[in-house]
């Protein structure tokens, strides 16, 4: 049963389609004697989770045996196959580490494939890393190439912001909603859904004071309750926020994720910012997420991918 359908699959290549299936799903493509170790759990060491209003998964899966494995399923966007040895593998997978196989395009255009090889009831080290990866490729193409298409960011967009010392690449299915800049305040919305509102707000300000974790987490407060519509009641839920140290392009800073609430108007939401100094001006480049009962995680991811994008003008790396 070695290569079950790959060979075939891969005469296929000559009329690649684009990837499809869910941004943030893996269909995993197991050997059948790997079925117990699916179903006893085994790969919940490799998935990562993200706070918000609640504790989400970062991966969904979706599973089909090696006999399955043909037709649409072959063209999903990310793959992970789950063998016993790696004689069952693509050959068109690459080695990248002890027990771990990657290759793109392999059966459609945008699509990362991975091979895990399991041993002694263990996956090997580094897979999560893959998977995020891959997962970050995937929504970097949605942000700027799918829903998006042709709507990038505008030159006037562009010149407007550069003007002001600094870039980032905001898609037009952003509109504009505040301007601000003699203030230090920029904001631009994106309506995802029926109650789905996503805000991209950009924050600059003297830094007159050392940052820390807890100094982020008022920043990003009190720029809500400042600039937000109608948000001087907010706050960042204490019990319910993550603060990490972030060094990005010569910037030094903290990523700030967790949950926002609104006693007034007794609604919350997730958000997640990275609070940067540069040559004495801080920054506070912020998603916030109102989808209640939904998940936010990636939307939180999208603002990450946009975040990317975010260039100081003149001053090393973060000028690049």
């Amino acid at each position: 049963m070695r290569r079950l359908l790959l060979a075939a699959g891969l005469l296929l290549l000559g009329c690649r389609h684009q990837a499809i299936g869910p941004i943030k799903g893996v269909l995993v493509v197991y050997h059948e004697d790997l079925a117990p170790f699916i179903d006893g759990g085994g790969l919940d060491p490799v998935q990562r989770t993200v706070t918000t209003v609640e504790t989400e998964n970062v991966f969904t899966w979706a599973f089909a045996e090696l006999d399955e494995f043909q037709g649409p399923l072959m063209d999903r966007r990310v793959i992970l196959f789950l063998v016993p040895d790696a004689e069952y593998l693509p050959e068109k997978l690459e080695q990248t580490g002890p027990g771990l196989h990657f290759g793109e395009d392999v059966w459609a255009v945008n699509q990362q494939v991975i091979g895990a090889v399991v041993t002694g009831g263990a996956l090997p080290g580094g897979l999560s890393d893959l998977l995020e990866g891959a997962y970050e490729i995937q929504m970097h193409r949605y942000v700027y190439g799918s829903f998006v298409s042709t709507q990038m960011s505008s030159p006037e967009r562009i010149d407007s912001l550069a003007a002001l010392g600094f870039t980032i690449d905001v898609p037009k299915a952003y509109s504009t909603r505040i301007w601000r800049p003699d203030d230090g305040f920029l904001q631009y919305q994106r309506i995802a859904g029926e109650e789905c509102l996503l805000m991209f707000s950009v924050r600059f300000f003297p830094a007159n004071r050392e940052l820390t974790d807890s100094l982020a987490i008022v920043a990003r407060e009190t720029m809500a309750k400042r600039f937000f519509f109608d948000a001087s009641a907010d706050s960042v839920d204490r019990s319910r926020v993550t603060v990490e140290p972030l060094d990005y392009r010569g910037m030094t800073g903290r990523t700030v994720t967790g949950m926002w609430r609104n006693p007034e108007y007794l609604n919350a939401g997730a958000f997640t910012a990275r609070v940067l100094d540069f040559q004495g001006t801080r920054y506070i480049i912020d998603m916030e997420v109102y989808n209640p009962g939904r998940e936010k995680e990636p939307y939180l991811r999208e603002g990450w991918v946009m975040m990317d994008t975010f260039r100081v003008l003149g001053g090393g790396d973060a000028g690049d």
